[in-house]
This record gives structure tokens, sequence and C-alpha cells, in this order.
């Protein structure tokens, strides 16, 4: 009986234990578990957070995949037509565009939600345009293609890695000053535009009088025709009120190296006089493109008058320089005016009239150079006796009829027209050139057939869409690099 008792009194302390111990292991159970559920909704959510993520960035991609063909086909531009080729900006149309590609990737095969998620609302802000502070961002996309193609990209990005780092540090923090000081204006054009941009600013056929009738009687070679091609210069984007976006408002940096690579992108693009002078087009807009960059006028007339004026001032006066250091030429002017003047026996006039035959020699000689530059000769960069090409005998009948003086005696290498007009885009501020160059490619591309509505202060370079899906806040900046 006793060793009964003592086995009944061991088995009733081991029952009591054995509770003990499954209570406590129900409780951490219950902890685990809570924090296992916990982890695991917090994984879930930083899931479906990863998923709208991708979403939102494959939205943003096709988007911009959208871009407008004429431009990149023609002058390698990537911007995004807010107006899809009407005349009014439709930001509603692009909302929608970002709506259909970000749900596309939330929806599965069919047509249910995917990873719980659903879109609630998006919207874009900070729009860049490549109008925008100048032609900022088409002024910087000419300046990449350049390099991109020369190679000269590797460079900066490679070799040049640290001295260029800085640099955009800082045009990054600036831009985002502009961001946040952002108060954008819209202009659509509802107006029919087409008739009036074919109609001829009255400025355009007012003249210089004798001067501008010598120019395209004398400069311009035997068996060219000037082309009459005229424009309305108050609709161009240079002269009209557009529309304002997030851009840089200071416009771009004037920068000497920047500015050689955006004339390379004018040289390779763009249409000058000698080229167009030989056959004359049908459509699009002026002929002489280069010399419109460089002048600014409604005509093609006017723009060649210019350009034609500013050479025959400069080789003048070189060339007057030249007959000044030659003895053996200014002593044949000197020979001359003695013989005209020396009656007289004033000293005064024999100078007098050296000096204004001396004048009328260079201005000749001139005249004679810029023909052949127009026809497509090289002029030497540092002249000698031998590339001097009207003899004083010849002066007024070369003044009459220089067309004899087409074809060069003596070939000279050296400066070519395009290389003049080069020289001449250099002079220029960097946002009159980018402006005037998009007054071209909008000229250009509205006088063909699909994109008569096409306005480059509507075409866009960069802007910010905003996702809300669920819960969840998404905010991304997309542009064309």
């Amino acid at each position: 009986m006793i060793s009964l008792r003592k086995s009944c009194l061991r088995a009733v302390v081991s029952k009591k234990c054995a509770g003990q111990i499954t209570v406590f292991m129900s409780l951490l159970f219950l902890l685990f578990l809570s924090l296992y559920f916990v982890c695991l909704e917090s994984v879930h959510k930083q899931y479906q957070r990863k998923q709208a993520e991708q979403a939102v960035e494959a939205g943003m991609f096709s988007l911009f995949s959208e871009y407008e063909p004429h431009l990149l086909e023609q002058y390698d531009l990537f911007c995004l037509d807010t107006s899809f080729g009407g005349k009014v900006e439709r930001m509603d149309e692009i909302c929608s565009h970002l709506w259909k590609f970000t749900e596309n990737n939330l929806t599965g095969d069919t047509g249910g939600s995917l990873y719980g998620l659903n879109l609630r609302g998006v919207d874009i802000k900070g729009m860049v345009r490549l109008t925008d502070g100048g032609g900022a961002a088409f002024y910087r996309q000419a300046v990449e293609i350049m390099k991109e193609k020369t190679g000269a990209s590797l460079a900066e990005d490679w070799i040049l890695q640290d001295l260029f780092q800085n640099d955009s540090q800082e045009h990054s923090r600036k831009f985002q000053e502009d961001c946040e000081a952002y108060e954008g204006s819209v202009r659509d054009y509802d107006e029919e535009e087409d008739d009036e941009d074919q109609k001829m600013n009255p400025e355009a056929r007012q003249w210089d009088g004798l001067w501008s009738d010598f120019v395209w009687t004398k400069a311009i070679p035997d068996g060219y025709q000037v082309s009459e091609r005229t424009i309305a210069a108050e609709n161009t984007l240079s002269h009209r009120e557009i529309s304002v976006g997030a851009g840089k408002a200071g416009g771009m940096e004037n920068q000497l190296l920047q500015k050689q690579w955006f004339i390379r992108y004018l040289s390779e693009y763009m249409k000058h006089a000698q080229e167009m002078l030989p056959d004359q087009r049908t459509g699009g807009w002026l002929d002489y493109q280069i010399e419109y960059i460089i002048a600014g006028k409604a005509s093609d007339k006017e723009n060649l008058d210019a350009v034609i004026g500013r050479l025959l001032l400069i080789r003048e006066g070189m060339n007057y320089a030249f007959l000044l250091t030659h003895p053996e030429l200014r002593e044949k002017a000197e020979v001359l005016a003695l013989a005209l003047a020396g009656i007289t026996g004033n000293e005064g006039v024999i100078k007098g009239l050296e000096q204004l035959i001396l004048l009328s020699w260079a201005h000749g000689e001139s005249l004679v150079e810029v023909r052949q530059l127009l026809g497509g000769s090289e002029l030497a960069m540092m002249k000698s006796t031998k590339d001097w090409q009207v003899p004083l005998s010849e002066l007024i009948s070369v003044l009459n009829d220089p067309g004899r003086y087409d074809t060069q005696a003596h070939k000279q290498e050296g400066i070519s027209y395009e290389m003049c007009l080069c020289m001449f885009l250099l002079l220029e501020s960097a946002e009159t050139l980018s402006m005037r160059t998009m007054d071209v490619i909008e000229g250009e591309l509205r006088s063909q057939e699909g994109c008569g509505s096409l306005h480059l202060d509507h075409c866009v370079d960069y802007l910010t869409g905003q996702v809300w899906i669920e819960d969840i806040y998404l905010e991304r900046s997309y542009g064309y690099e």
C-alpha cells in the first residue's frame, strides 16, 4: 500500500508539470505566429509596391515610346507631341495613355487585377518643352546627337567623367529649382494658320534700293536663280507667343565648344544657298535655311542678301589690306591716280583718288570671290600675289561682267562658303541659333503632309508622372537622353 500511494503521488506531480509546459508553448506559438503574419504582410506590401513601381516604370516607358516620328526621321530628335498632331494640347489624352499603359501591367489575362492592385489615378507635371529657356532642351539634344555620331560622348562618359560630374550636379540642382518655381502657360492654336503661313510679310519686299539690286545682279553666279520663297515671320516660334513649361529658365550656356557641336548639327541637317541655288525645290519652307538662322529675315532673298553683304564687306576689307601691303599692286593704283588727277597738281586729290582706286579694286576682287564661293570653289586662307585674280586694267569690265572669273585660273584651297557660314553662326548667341533653327524645323515639317498642325512648343522632352495605386503613391520623371 505504501509503495502504491507513492507512485500515485508521482503521477499527480507529473501531470501538473506537463500542463504548465503546454500553456507556455501555446503562448509562445501565438507570439511567433503574430510576428510571422506581420512579416508576411510587410513582405506582401513590399511586393505590391515593387510590382506597382515596375508597372509605373513600364507605363512611363510606353508613354515616351509615342515620340513624334517626323522629327526623329528627319532631324534625329526625340520628343512627345502633347497635342497628338492637333493644335490644342491635350493633357487628358496624355493622362489617358499613361493610365492605359500602367493598367495593362496590373491586369491579368482574364482581366482581373494582379497582385491585388487597382489603379486609382494619374497626373502629369513638370513638362519640359523643346522651346523652354530659349530652346535649351532642343539645343542639348542637337549637341548630344553630334557627340554620339562622332563618339565624343564616350570621352565625356569615361575619360572626362570627373570633370563633367560637378557640372551635371549643378545642372540638376538648377533644374530642380526651376521646377519648383514653375508656373506654366499653354498656348493653343485653334485658329487656322495654314493660309497665313503662305502669306508674305510686307517687309519682305522692302529692299535697300540700289545696293540690294546690285547684289542680286552681280554677286550671283550665272545660270542660278534666287529663290522667291517668303514666310510670315510673326508666326514663327522666335516671334509668336509660345507655351511655357518647367524648362531651364535661364537658357543654355553660351559655351564655345557646345556651340561648335550645335553648328555641326546645323551643317548636317540644314540647307544653304550654295546647295539650293542650282536646283529649285517645288515644296518646303525657306530654301536658304542656314542663311535664315544667321539673318532671321522673312524671305530667302533678304537672308541671302544679308549673308552676301557680310561676305563682301569682310573680303573687301581683307583685299584692301592686302593691296596696301604689296608695293607692286599699290604702285599700279598710284600710277593710275597720277594719270587721272595729276593735272590738278593737288597731292591730296591724287592720294584720295589712289585710295578710291584701291577700294574699288578690292571690291571687284571681293565680288569675284563671293561668286566663286557660291559656285562651290574655295578661297586661300592666306592670299598671295598669284591668288589675286582681277587685274587693275580690267576692273571696270569686271564690275560690269564679273562672270568671266567664275572659274579660278589658279585653283585655291582653304575657305569654303560653308566655312564662312559657320563663322557667321559663331557670332550669334546660342539662344538665337536654337530658336531660329526650330523655326526652320517647324516650318519645314508643317509644309509636309501629315504634320501641318505641328507646333514645337507642344513637344515635350521631359516630364514627371504621378500615379496612385491603392494606397501607394509613386512619382517618376522621364526624359529623352
